[in-house]
């Protein structure tokens, strides 16, 4: 956490229907995200594969390694699929972050707008709570934003990333 527990509010409850269907929607792109890096790294897993199942164990019979020129001709092209792939894991890895982060910040503002309401008679109050409302709108915008980007990034790289895997191995087996 950013900031100390203390700050969060965590005395102020606020009824469940009230942030339930945020929930909801949260689980659903973590879920997403989580799909994105499953993938990456299955991506990166299948480099592993051709690399150490096909490359370097599959010999002639006099010991040559028949597919060798054919992975270092095509290093170029792995090392995009490769890094896109890293890429696509860590973009999905960062959405998950930041959008933990900006349900935080939802609470928070709940939090805080249920407590502005209960402060009717004390202005000078009321005004340094409505500032950190709008600072955490401000940080809730800012990680919803970062979320949306980290989430298409993640999705090209991934695609980027799997293009790279099938044609390596195509390119490699083709050999």
């Amino acid at each position: 956490m950013r900031t100390l527990p203390e700050k969060y509010l965590s005395e102020i409850a606020i009824p469940k229907d009230v942030y339930d269907i945020d929930l909801v929607v949260l689980d659903r792109y973590q879920g997403f995200s989580a799909e994105l890096l499953r993938l990456a790294l299955l991506g990166l897993a299948g480099y592993g594969f051709l690399i150490g199942n096909i490359v370097f164990k599959m010999q002639t019979k006099d010991g040559a390694l028949p597919y060798l020129n054919a992975f270092i001709g095509s290093w170029p092209l792995l090392a995009v699929g490769a890094l896109s792939l890293a890429l696509a894991a860590m973009m999905a890895l960062g959405h998950r972050y930041f959008s933990t982060d900006s349900l935080t910040h939802q609470v928070r503002r709940l939090r805080l707008r249920k407590r502005l309401e209960e402060l009717k008679h004390k202005p000078e109050e009321r005004e340094r709570l409505e500032q950190i409302i709008a600072h955490e709108s401000q940080s809730l915008m800012s990680d919803l934003n970062r979320c949306r980007w980290l989430l298409l990034g993640a999705s090209i790289s991934l695609l980027v990333g799997a293009a790279g895997v099938a044609l390596s191995f195509a390119l490699t087996l083709a050999a």
